[in-house]
């Protein structure tokens, strides 16, 4: 028998921004969303000011309680989907939101969005995304009580919801594709210079519905993984290796990554290997399929080679689990891979390129998936190998 579910919503707010966090209300107004304003919006930016508010509005009969801040916006038919995805996770904290730039948790969605699954699960380290998070109502009202020891002038109120959730044990997962995106207001909280923070995939940018959360889940939901823990990412360019490793004290937003090239072995890839698939790639001219002659003559060959080996190492990654089955492209994956190009090239790459060469290294990186996923490798290092452990 399905239990009742009552989903309270706040919209937490900094006055300067109260007709967008009216706009945002009304999208979600059958939900009875209530407004938190920042109570010092002349004292230092701290999203976590506002934030211990919003959580401690969480009503007695509501099951579940979303916090959303005042710039985000809501996919289609918002309450709907948001329903229909939290009757499939009712226990979980859920975040609505990836930013597809953030080093560890763009990565799971786009591994969760390989796999075909609707779920990602979070990072237990990188920052919690909560420009717009759902808890269970018991969670919440726990979460609240634990922002009150935080001083008001503390900021990232992202990084104690992490801690939070890893210390109680509850349960993070982001839904695949997020159900909000960031606006382009200006920050008023300090993060104008976080460069794009649009989502790793907007629902309304992969062509999904309210259906989309019917039925069951898909037979390659991420689980455990078979590999070495760790991320991929591509940054100016380059395709760089992120294994977590807390214990040795890295921080999450490190920027320094492992070159691929010179650490893919410890995931049972060839370096080798990578570069002749590419190699072979160019050759057939499927690169170039799409373009013209005056835009194959600029088309960025060196970042193509890293965007392929980012798409090979995902492919190994999610095939790495015999009990995984890889699904066919979907449209949330593909979108998945052009924000990771839009969030990863370097600005002079992006500069030259026009929509048919975007699209032409789009599908390199594809075509460096399934490579990848058919190469059938097995991991080559032992798990605990650096103080290793899941991301």
């Amino acid at each position: 028998m399905e239990v009742s579910m009552q989903v309270s919503v706040a919209v937490m707010y900094h006055p300067s921004r109260e007709r967008s966090a009216r706009a945002v209300a009304r999208g979600c107004a059958e939900l009875s969303p209530i407004l938190v304003p920042d109570p010092d919006p002349g004292g230092p930016p701290s999203p976590l000011r506002t934030a211990k508010r919003a959580w401690a509005a969480c009503p007695p009969g509501a099951t579940h309680h979303l916090v959303l801040q005042d710039d985000v916006v809501l996919a289609a038919d918002f309450v709907t989907q948001l329903t229909g995805a939290v009757r499939l996770r009712p226990a979980h904290a859920v975040a609505l939101y990836a930013n597809r730039n953030s080093v560890r948790n763009s990565y799971l969605l786009r591994r969760a969005a390989a796999l075909g699954s609707r779920w990602a699960p979070l990072s237990r380290h990188e920052y919690t995304p909560t420009l717009g998070l759902l808890l269970p109502a018991e969670h919440a009202r726990a979460l609240a009580e634990y922002l009150r020891a935080f001083p008001d002038d503390y900021r990232d109120d992202d990084e104690a919801v992490t801690v939070f959730c890893r210390e109680r044990g509850v349960p993070a997962v982001g839904t695949v594709p997020s159900l909000i995106d960031h606006g382009d207001l200006p920050s008023v909280a300090g993060n104008g210079t976080h460069g794009t923070r649009h989502a790793a995939v907007f629902a309304d940018h992969a062509g999904v519905d309210a259906g989309y959360w019917n039925g069951a889940e898909a037979a390659g939901a991420p689980g455990a993984r078979a590999l070495l823990p760790h991320t991929l990412e591509l940054h100016d360019s380059r395709c760089l290796i992120r294994f977590a490793r807390p214990a040795a004290g890295e921080p999450v937003d490190s920027l320094f990554g492992w070159y691929w090239h010179d650490w893919c072995e410890l995931l049972g890839a060839s370096p080798e290997a990578v570069l002749a698939g590419w190699a072979e790639h160019m050759e057939s001219g499927d690169a170039y399929a799409s373009m013209g002659i005056a835009d194959a003559m600029v088309f960025p060959v060196e970042a193509a080679l890293e965007v392929w080996a980012a798409g090979y190492l995902l492919g190994v990654d999610v095939s790495a689990d015999p009990d995984a089955a890889v699904p066919e492209v979907s449209p949330v994956f593909r979108r998945s891979v052009e924000t990771w190009l839009d969030a990863g090239l370097a600005e002079p790459d992006r500069e030259r390129l026009d929509a048919a060469g975007r699209a032409g290294l789009v599908e390199t990186c594809l075509a460096g998936f399934r490579a990848g996923v058919l190469a059938g490798l097995a991991p080559a290092a032992p798990a605990d190998l650096c103080g290793i452990e899941a991301p």
